[in-house]
């Protein structure tokens, strides 16, 4: 015979069941599982040098750095050739928003860099390597860009532990080899008195010319600013931009235009 037990009764011993389950005061059983393992969230942005640093005074947002860059990037995109199309490499890529820029504008993107990619970007080719000694096809860019790079190669900066006193010829002699006849390499580099820090050059008048003759081009556009209290950048003749201290922290900079040699 089957023992039909009241519907209250096995309603009461189900309850009591689960609150045996249950830790006090929570409404999580003990023996749960834990949670399923998710991956950890992807960063909110790369770490890319920006022209302008962030802050906050008296509760309100404010800009609290102007570097070069606010000056650097938009001579780049002045003189890039239109229309945008031809084979583009940018050197030491992996902080600067204009690789990105120039694959959306239309050009065969290339970047090259000791470091690895950061992120994946629709029409950028990648490479991982020093531009002295990736062998790169001869006359194979239509432009080349060294934005704020120039001075680090060869020195003990981002990664390199090989040191080059002439890094920064053997990196131009490099671009000349692999640049078009008529091809264009912008470049950009701290300006004052020459001298060097640790991880970075500066250059004069002479010593650029003597970089870019060394590297079998000719400037064709030469552009020198400094910088004005701590936001302004204002264009400077080179006599008077090259007597400023630039080692000490960056405050003087060249953009040039160059187009290779026969």
């Amino acid at each position: 015979m089957i023992k039909r037990v009241p519907f209250r009764s096995l309603f009461t011993a189900v309850l009591i069941t689960m609150l045996a389950g249950c830790q006090r005061g929570t409404n999580q059983p003990v023996q749960s599982p834990p949670p399923a393992k998710t991956p950890p969230p992807a960063p909110s942005q790369l770490d890319l040098n920006h022209p302008l640093a962030f802050g906050s005074k008296d509760g309100r947002p404010v800009v609290t750095m102007c570097t070069e860059r606010i000056v650097e990037i938009p001579f780049v995109h002045h003189y890039l050739p239109h229309p945008f199309r031809g084979r583009l490499l940018d050197v030491g890529y992996r902080e600067s928003e204009i690789v990105f820029e120039a694959s959306s504008l239309g050009f065969e993107t290339w970047g090259i860099d000791i470091r690895p990619p950061a992120v994946e970007f629709p029409g950028i080719h990648y490479v991982q390597g020093d531009i002295t000694q990736y062998a790169f096809e001869p006359h194979s860019f239509d432009v080349v860009i060294g934005l704020s790079t120039f001075e680090h190669i060869g020195l003990f900066a981002y990664g390199n532990t090989a040191k080059d006193p002439d890094g920064d010829l053997h990196a131009v002699q490099a671009v000349h080899r692999i640049l078009k006849p008529g091809g264009r390499f912008l470049l950009t580099v701290p300006f004052g008195q020459h001298g060097a820090a640790e991880w970075y050059r500066v250059y004069d008048h002479a010593a650029l010319l003597g970089l870019l003759r060394g590297g079998k081009f000719r400037p064709e556009v030469e552009s020198y600013w400094t910088k004005k209290e701590t936001m302004q950048w204002v264009p400077t003749p080179w006599k008077e931009a090259e007597r400023i201290d630039s080692v000490s922290s960056v405050k003087g900079v060249a953009c040039v235009v160059a187009r290779p040699l026969p």
